[in-house]
Parts: C-alpha cells; structure tokens; sequence
C-alpha cells in the first residue's frame, strides 16, 4: 500500500509538473507574441506628438475624423427586436416620472441628476455600514411598508421599488414617498404602469381609425389622470436605509453586455438561468433561480422615456449640427433592416417594403451631405428583424437572400450618397450574444445548441459562414452599383477586437482558444472582399477562470473594459503583419470609453490617437478614426447607464445636449489634425489630479469577493476611485501573471526577499504609482497563501 501511494504521489507530481511547463512555453510564447516592450516611435518631448493629414484624400495617404451614431441606439418611432427585449424584462413596464427642474451644474456636463447624485452616495454609504444579513432585512422592510403599492400586475421584488404610491381607485401622487423611492437614471422607480412619451401619445392621437375612434378616445380618457403624473416632481426617500443593497443589485443586472459577452445564458422564459462567460472563451458559471428577478436590459426600464432613445429617426438635426461642429469630415449612421423591410418578404421584396420609410432615411442621408460630411453607412448593426428571428435569424439559409435583397434596396436608393460601406457590425459578438448566450434578441437558444455552439456545425460557426457569405454578395451588389454610377465604392466590415491577456498561468489557453475564435476567423473568409478593414477597439480584458478579472490597480471604463492604448497598437501591427498580402487599409470604425466624469475620456483620446499614429509610423495604413460616439445612447443590454458620447444627454429635459470637455478637446484635434504636448499634458495631469484627490466615479459592473466582475450591467451604478497608474501609450508596464505560484517564483528570481525588490514608478510626478497588491488580494486583504510563501523562502535563505 505504502508502494503505491508512492507512485500515486509521483505520477501526480510528474502530470503536475509537466502541465506546468507546458502552459509555462505556451505562456513564454503569448508574452512574446503579445506582451514584450517595445519601441516607442512617437516623440514625446516634441511640441506637435502626432500629424495626421486631414486635408489629403485617403487613396493618397490622407486621414480622416468621424463620429458616428448607430440605428438600433438612435431612432425613435421604431418598435424593433431591441425595443420589444427591453420591455419585456421580467414583465416590467418603464416609468417616467420624473421632474426636469431638479438639476445641478454638474449634471450640465456629465448627463447626472441631482437625485442620482444623492442617490449614489447613500448607497455607497449604507452599502459599507451594513452587511448582508442586514440588506436582506431592510430589503424585507421595505417590501411591507411598500405592500400597498403593488399593482396586481407586480411582484413583490418589484414594489419595493415602486415611487408612486397609488390608493384605491386614486390616481394621485402621494405628499410623503415611501421609504426608498428616488427618482434615478439607473434605478427602476415604476409606478407598475407605462406612461407613453409626449411623441408617442401625439402619434397615437394623429393615427386614429374612425372605426374605432370612440372607443380609443375613452381608453384615453381613462389613463388620462395617470399620464399626468410624469409632471409630478420625483419622490425624495424618507430614509435612506431602504436602498438596494449589493445582493438586490446583483438581482437585477442585466443578462449580458457589448463589451463583456457570454458564451452561455440560457434564458428559458424565466425559469433558470445557468451562464458561462465568454469571449475569452469559458469563464465560469453562474446560477439564477426562478426567484432572482432578471433584467434583458439594465439601466432601462428606469430611464426616462427609454423607448425616445435620441429621435435620430424624427430630429436628426441634432446629432448632425454636433458632429459638423466637431470638425469632422466623415459620420457613420446606419439603416435599420426591420424599418425598411418590416414584414417577411415571403411574397417579394416589393410587397414587404416600407417605401416611406426608404424615402425617409435618404433624406437623413442628405441632410449629413448638406452639413458637409461623407456618409459611413451601416447595413446591420446587432439589429436582426422580429420576423426573422421567429423562424432562426441567422441560423436559416434564406436570411441570407433576404439580407441580399435588403442590400440590394439600400445600394439603388442611397450608393450615389456613400463613401463608405460598413456590411457588418462585430459580426462575432452579435453571433456569440445572440445564438450562443441567448442575451440578445433573436436566438434563445436551448442547452443543446448552446453546447454545442462553437463545434464545427454548431450555432456559432453556422451564423459566422451565414455572415461571411452575405458580405461576400453585398460586396459584390455594392461594387457593381458603383461601377453603373461612375463612383467608387469602399466596403468593408467593422470587426471588434478586444486585446486579452491572462490573469495567471492557467489562464493562458483559454485567452489563446478566444483568440483562435474570434481575432481573425471573420476576416480571413471574407479578407479577398474587403476595401478596408474596420477595427472596433475599447480596451483590454483580464481572463482569470471562471471569469474576468478587476485587475485594481488598472483603470477601467463604467462598461468594465481595461483602458490600455498598447493594445489598440498592438492589434494594428498584428493584424497588418497578418493581411499585408492584400495591401488592405484600416480604419479605426469605433473607439471610445464610457466616462460620465469625462476625466478618463480626454487623456484616453489622445493615448489611442497617439497608439494609432504609431501604428502608421510602423507601415500599418490607417485611414480615418471614428469615435464612439458623439452621444450617450442606448448600449444595448446595458441599456442607458454606460456614458460613451462626447455629449451628455438630459433626458429628463426632452433629450437636451450638453458637450464634455472631450468634445472641445476632439474637435480641437479633428480641425488641425494635431496631437500636442500641452493637450497631452493637460489632459493626463487633471486625470491624475482626480486621482490624487481620491475622486470616485460611476462604475455599471459588479464585482465578486474573487475580484471577478459579472458580466452583466447595473441599473444603478456602484463607484470606484480614480487610478494613478501610468496607462499613457508607450508607459504602461506589464505586471506579469498574478497567480499564486507565478507571484512566489517571481518573488524568488527578483531577490525582494533580499531587498532587492524594484522601486516603485510614478504616473506624475509627485504622485506615486497605484500600490500593486503584491501579498494581497484584490480587497487589500493579505493573501495567505503568498505570505507563506515568502516566510517559507525569507527562512531557507
């Protein structure tokens, strides 16, 4: 027995050890490939830090700026997949009540209300005065003072929310709120009934069939004392102890997210929910029971009017007036699929045709032209029509002729209006979220087809070869149409890239398994079709399985996403290195942050305009760069609370626009085509200032005890603090892995138990570089095992 207990514990040992050194080469050869330093070409000490020549035509080395606004964000009047998987979250209905007088100067500039503001902060603070077991019995608390308020068509999670307390046959606002009723941008305050929006009601009111006009007009009549309760000022708390804590917010996230998609959701009409995260592949499994409200979208059903999202559709004017003000010479917008073509073309195209609604968008195209701005169309942008999700979206051969025919109707009305074409949106996140996850509208795929999604003739590689073919055959529709009407056609796709690095040594296959999925598959089936290559980039991410990590002392946007400009670089010349054969340009097709504070967003412009001037230093031809975006929208299933636009949004106030400081500061930029030292300086020197200060800003993630953020948004947002690590282009300093066995034999090679450990480096001067959690884990709390480690070595020497 004691023999082979022995060989037990030597093979063991040996698969041990030979898995170690395994994923140490496959590990030596990622940080080769991907993390090792290099040679920054810009020169920093110069006055002008980046040129780009925005007065040449791009065929001849020029560059160009855009801003760009997207179809299934922006238009109004659309009764879309999107709109339809918002509402039926949980069976919840929107509120909009609300009252736009309560402002402050600083909701001028980052979209925040005053009652958000206070809001925020009482729950911080109740959040850290109380534990859980206290939360769980406020929450109850607040359920039965709140009792009398739940409509028949609520559920008892959904009236301790509630802020207007109706009485029996009342339809009255009460002087005294209940205990936890705010009026918030992120927290869902119902009344437990849909107010209709100004617009909506004098649509409903000019489409009146005089068959049934008596009877809608008493319909009105009768929600008529409801509607009047959206100009009743919002309830402040009466206490504050009420608030959700972390258990309710987690609850109530959304089921997935742009920026973070999953590769696992099944939702099955709100039975349970089981997820697998992913785009860096499998990233752990969470589970929801029947009870656990879920929310298809966060941050939406307590926005004000989320169905108005920014009337591009009915009051284009805005948008364009604050991009041609920006200086910019190109704007991307796309055309929604289930607008133009709303019905299924079973009995041809002509039939199934919303011709006013073609006229319609060519005269939105017109207006971008009359403003003095090339047009970036894009045909299918995460938005698949109601009708064909019904019968498999994607997933069904025929959705790709009706997209050809779709196509098709676009080219011949608006080809001789475009400049450049965009066929296809992140084709792989749409396809992960959608027929994968399930966290999308459109695929609800069961637990077989999520399974087996990325097998070869799975969901995931069947609605990939759909996507490449339908590119494949609009290219060609494009391109022929052009050659008919003497103008040059450039089309191409905008692909996301996110750059992803492995928290610990075992998390490196999963990041090169993601990597093998989703970097380059999409663009080497279509590459020989493409006038351009478009690169959507926001950031990095941290895998660490089961999940992605918070890696603390890196900055992050509101959405969770890492910000390091290295990574946009780094992706350029990869990619170019990749394609170079094909001679194919590149433009930056979306780039941005989600910054309500606005102090990340001004440096985090310059550094990725700095990364990508450096990437063109190196060969990469790069054409235009196109922010994302002008204004704070719709962001998908995290409804309104990530703040991406160079302009906040008011929606309290009829979608009143005020621009950041980055607005100023891009629009500087795109006017002289310059990068300066001083903008550099500026920018990066009040974003350190911030966080000296210890300032906190909005953060739309939640985050677990293992520092591992869900994957899905908040409809309230939590805060973090500011970091001053150095994440300018060209100084960010890579950690190394973070696993425990990685951290001892680090420790061991750099001598620190000798006290030879490195200094540690500044983000400005004066201010020290965030303190990295060697020996603690992501809380500051001492990581045990690290600790033993280091005792263990500092005794052997």
């Amino acid at each position: 027995m004691h023999y082979n207990g022995r060989n037990l514990y030597i093979c063991r040992s040996v698969r041990f050890g030979t898995s170690l050194e395994s994923h140490s080469i496959a590990y030596r050869h990622f940080r080769r490939r991907n993390l090792d330093p290099f040679d920054n070409p810009i020169d920093e000490h110069a006055e002008i830090l980046a040129r780009f020549e925005i007065d040449a035509d791009v065929d001849e080395g020029g560059f160009f700026f855009a801003l760009a606004t997207a179809p299934a964000h922006v238009e109004d009047k659309l009764k879309d997949a999107w709109l339809e998987f918002a509402e039926q979250s949980d069976g919840k209905q929107s509120s909009t009540t609300g009252h736009p007088e309560i402002r402050d100067a600083k909701a001028e500039s980052t979209g925040i209300s005053l009652v958000e503001e206070l809001q925020a902060s009482k729950l911080n603070e109740a959040r850290e005065k109380k534990d859980k077991e206290e939360t769980g019995a406020v929450a109850d608390e607040s359920k039965a003072e709140s009792v009398g308020a739940v409509d028949e068509g609520e559920t008892p999670g959904e009236s301790s929310q509630t802020a207007v307390v109706q009485s029996a046959g009342e339809n009255t606002t009460p002087d005294t709120p209940p205990s936890g009723g705010i009026l918030s941008e992120w927290e869902v305050l119902s009344e437990g009934r849909r107010s209709r929006s100004p617009s909506s009601e004098r649509e409903e009111k000019a489409d009146i069939d005089t068959s049934t006009e008596q009877g809608e007009r008493s319909v009105r009549e009768e929600t008529a004392p409801e509607l009047q309760l959206e100009d009743a000022p919002p309830p402040f708390p009466a206490s504050m102890d009420s608030l959700p804590g972390d258990a309710d917010i987690i609850k109530s996230r959304a089921k997935a997210t742009t920026e973070q998609p999953t590769l696992i959701s099944l939702p099955q009409k709100g039975k349970q929910l089981a997820k697998v995260a992913m785009e860096a592949m499998i990233r752990g499994i969470q589970k929801v029971t029947e009870e656990d409200p879920t929310a298809n979208v966060a941050a939406w059903q307590n926005a004000f009017h989320p169905e108005e999202r920014l009337r591009f559709w009915s009051e284009p004017e805005t948008e364009l007036k604050l991009a041609r003000d920006a200086n910019v010479s190109v704007f991307r917008m796309g055309v929604d699929w289930s607008r133009i073509m709303p019905v299924e073309p079973v009995n041809g195209v002509t039939s199934a045709v919303n011709w006013a609604a073609v006229k319609r968008y060519r005269e939105i195209i017109e207006k971008v032209r009359s403003h003095g701005m090339k047009v970036m169309l894009t045909l299918f942008h995460h938005s698949l029509p109601i009708w064909a999700a019904q019968y498999g979206g994607w997933k069904e051969q025929k959705t790709i002729k009706y997209f050809v025919e779709f196509t098709r109707i676009v080219v011949e009305h608006y080809a001789d209006l475009v400049d450049f074409w965009v066929t296809f949106n992140e084709p792989h996140v749409f396809a992960m979220l959608t027929y994968c996850a399930g966290a999308w509208p459109g695929g609800d795929p069961n637990l077989l087809e999520t399974a087996t999604s990325i097998l070869p003739q799975g969901a995931f590689m069947v609605v990939m070869g759909a996507m490449a073919d339908a590119h494949i055959q609009a290219y060609d529709i494009i391109h022929a149409n052009g050659k008919r009407i003497s103008k040059r056609a450039k089309v191409g796709v905008a692909h996301h890239v996110s750059f992803m690095r492995p928290y610990g040594l075992f998390d490196v296959p999963l990041v090169m398994f993601s990597d093998s999925l989703t970097r380059f598959g999409y663009i080497d089936e279509v590459c020989k079709k493409l006038d351009y290559i478009g690169i959507n980039y926001y950031g990095q991410e941290v895998v660490s399985a089961p999940g992605l990590k918070l890696v603390e002392n890196d900055e992050y946007s509101e959405s969770g996403r890492g910000v390091y400009p290295d990574g946009l670089y780094r992706i350029l010349v990869d990619f170019h290195s990749r394609y170079k054969e094909y001679n194919i340009p590149y433009i930056i097709t979306e780039n941005g942050v989600s910054d309500s504070s606005d102090y990340i967003r001004r440096p985090y412009i310059v550094e990725h305009l700095l990364a990508t001037r450096a990437a063109m230093s190196k060969g990469v031809p790069v054409q235009g760069y196109c922010f994302w975006t002008t204004s704070d929208n719709w962001e998908w299933a995290d409804g309104y609370g990530p703040k991406f636009g160079l302009v906040a949004v008011d929606r309290h106030r009829g979608l009143a626009r005020t621009p950041r400081p980055s607005y100023h500061l891009f629009s500087e930029i795109a006017k002289t085509g310059y990068v300066t030292k001083e903008q550099r300086e500026k920018a990066w020197g009040e974003l350190q200032e911030a966080a000296e200060q210890k300032k906190k800003r909005a953060f739309c993630r939640s985050v677990d005890e293992k520092g591992l953020m869900y994957s899905g948004g908040l409809d309230i947002p939590i805060e973090r603090p500011f970091v001053s690590r150095d994440w300018r282009f060209g100084h960010y300093e890579y950690d190394g892995l973070q696993d425990p066995v990685s951290r001892f034999f680090r420790f061991m090679f750099s001598g620190a138990f000798l006290g030879r450990g490195k200094k540690p480096t500044n983000a400005r001067g004066g201010i020290p570089e965030y303190e990295r959690p060697t020996g603690m884990d992501y809380k500051g709390v001492p990581d045990v095992r690290l600790t033993e480690m280091q005792e263990r070595a500092t005794a052997a020497a």
